[in-house]
């Protein structure tokens, strides 16, 4: 399928035209000629634009500050995208216009083969049933962009034909209410599913079961949302039937994850029956595949090209996720998921360096061989952790890895079900819904919990399967759509605004480097000391060497405690950028159905 990309952007896709308001509209390379859509080959050639590089401005970078700096999991206070850790969103953040814009960039891309495309390929002697089978497979891309859209906005336009809009000069578009956007979603993902195939012989492209998942996940989505005030009870009720209805469907022909949970940030695990859909990367031009590994590596000996990413890394509460089960308690046996998805002290991951044998060993300060370079090499960061998860390597010229990047996977379908099981209550005992949950943590290596399975132990379990993965934030909304207070609670008790400074205790030849002044214990150890102003300090003793770590307010400011408000949890405010070119979107939304 990727060899499908590049001939295809060469080609060019899509019809859109060009206006003012640029985040309705996409300017190919090329427009399409009259005379192009004539084979089935050459629709499948124009719809596999749909799955790569026209999601390049949500994926790179929005996805995950949105994804995961809002929900508390990743670590970084630099500048506009610390707005996204710090929950400070304003409307002139760049970042969050650069997701608006490219969720729509998704939608007209949509939209153009949805209405523009079939009436040439039936012009160009094109079968029906292929058309038909283009048109889901763009219904389905669309659902998803407006769903991310729906989630990060709320209240937005809904735009069912770029092309008319255009050339009708209609572009004082209203935002629509939710309820309707929901529904608009759930119309185009049910139409997709319908005619969908069980496969499809290009791996990666969207299946009936891709459909299905979504379909899952938005009426999860729509029934959590207790204050809808278009909504009732009963209604809701039925919302979480058909969520687990439709999980049942994806679960009954896909009944095992993928058994290697670290493998499925790798390039060997592409495409595999885990994954229901992702945007499909490949290495090369800059913005064509992967761009993780070169924002998040931690130095040039994982990434010559980039690594961006020492000052990134996962938050202290998320590190705690791992290491504790909901209520506090240690968890038994070591949770597997953890090194992949960040890296710390000594973890070590063969192929990962561009030195040496190619092994990657992590310390907390990387001196080099033996310890003893004067000037370390790697310094730590405030989370004494470094992002592990799609980190694979050095990266090309482009800055790109062909590592997928995971919308939705069967380890979120699995505990979708658990979460519609429970329904508007606080826990379940269903088996069916406690075994899904329970399979995900066999995987991760842990002990399975016994029924009732509370919200809160699905809300831990959640975070550590899915973290880094841009869709915790999706998580957060629920939890809050649901206890509102308790949402604000969980996120505020994260404490984003404390982090560890390192104070390196160890003496140093300046001449040899070697050591001179050392502890005599080879045990990593791990002490907290609280002082009166709430201020700790951890002391690890490790390979004959002392470091110390002292726990401070960040740049939030000593001793001012960061609150998160609950409207700052709502939505994002819509990028200036977007209404000052259209201000019909500062107003009241309006219902898209009569």
């Amino acid at each position: 399928m990727k060899k499908i990309f590049i001939i295809t952007w060469s080609v060019a896709a899509l019809f859109a035209v060009s206006a003012c308001n640029d985040w309705l509209t996409v300017i190919p390379e090329q427009e399409v000629a009259d005379n192009y859509y004539t084979s089935e080959d050459a629709v499948r050639r124009n719809t596999a634009t749909l799955y790569g590089y026209v999601w390049a401005d949500f994926t790179n970078r929005f996805m995950w500050m949105a994804g995961d700096e809002l929900a508390g999991d990743l670590y970084y206070t630099y500048e506009q995208e610390g707005q996204f850790y710090l929950n400070t969103i304003t409307a002139g953040n760049n970042y969050s216009n650069q997701g608006w814009t490219g969720l729509y960039r998704v939608v007209s891309f949509a939209n153009s083969i949805i209405n523009d495309m079939p009436s040439l390929a039936q012009a160009g002697g094109v079968e029906q049933s292929v058309i038909d089978y283009a048109v889901a497979e763009a219904r389905f891309i669309r659902g998803v962009a407006y769903y991310f859209l729906a989630e990060y906005w709320g209240e937005v336009p809904i735009i069912e034909n770029s092309t008319e809009l255009i050339t009708s000069n209609n572009l004082y578009v209203p935002k629509h209410i939710r309820g309707d956007v929901y529904r608009f979603i759930v119309e185009d993902l049910e139409a997709a599913a319908a005619v969908l195939g069980e496969t499809d012989p290009q791996p990666g492209r969207a299946t009936k079961y891709s459909a299905y998942g979504f379909l899952a996940k938005v009426y999860l989505t729509r029934a959590s949302d207790f204050s809808d005030v278009y909504s009732s009870a009963a209604q809701r009720g039925e919302w979480f039937e058909r969520a687990k209805e439709y999980a049942q469907r994806v679960i009954d022909k896909l009944p095992t994850l993928y058994p290697d949970y670290g493998e499925l940030f790798e390039e060997s695990a592409n495409n595999s029956y885990e994954s229901l859909f992702a945007r499909q990367c490949m290495g090369g031009e800059y913005d064509y595949g992967n761009q993780h590994t070169a924002g998040w590596a931690r130095s040039s000996l994982i990434d010559q090209t980039a690594g961006w990413g020492a000052g990134k890394g996962p938050t202290i509460s998320l590190q705690n996720s791992f290491r504790n089960e909901a209520n506090g308690t240690p968890k038994a046996k070591t949770d597997k998921r953890r090194r992949w998805v960040y890296m710390t002290q000594d973890d070590s991951y063969p192929g990962l360096s561009n030195e040496g044998d190619g092994t990657y060993v992590y310390e907390l300060v990387n001196r080099g061989a033996d310890h003893k370079e004067a000037t370390p090499i790697e310094n730590s960061n405030p989370m004494l952790a470094h992002c592990k998860k799609y980190v694979t390597g050095n990266s090309d010229a482009g800055y790109n890895t062909a590592v997928n990047i995971y919308f939705l996977r069967l380890a979120d379908v699995f505990l979708v079900y658990t979460e519609a099981a429970m329904g508007a209550n606080r826990s379940t005992s269903d088996p069916t819904a406690v075994g899904y949950l329970n399979a995900v943590r066999e995987r991760a290596g842990l002990d399975p919990l016994s029924a009732p399975v509370t919200w809160e132990q699905l809300v831990y379990e959640r975070r550590c399967e899915f973290a880094l993965e841009g869709v915790s934030w999706f998580d957060v909304k629920r939890y809050y759509y649901r206890y509102g207070d308790e949402a604000v609670t969980y996120l505020n008790s994260m404490h984003r605004d404390h982090t560890y400074v390192l104070k390196d205790g160890r003496v140093l030849d300046p001449e040899t480097g070697a050591v001179v002044s050392e502890d005599d214990t080879n045990v990593w150890e791990q002490h907290e000391k609280a002082d009166a102003a709430g201020k700790w300090e951890i002391e690890n003793n490790r390979d004959n060497y002392r470091l110390s770590f002292e726990k401070t307010d960040s740049e939030t400011g000593v001793g001012t405690p960061l609150e998160i408000q609950a409207a700052n949890i709502k939505q994002l405010p819509i990028p200036t950028s977007v209404t000052t070119k259209a201000p019909q979107l500062l107003g009241a939304a309006v219902a898209y159905y009569n």
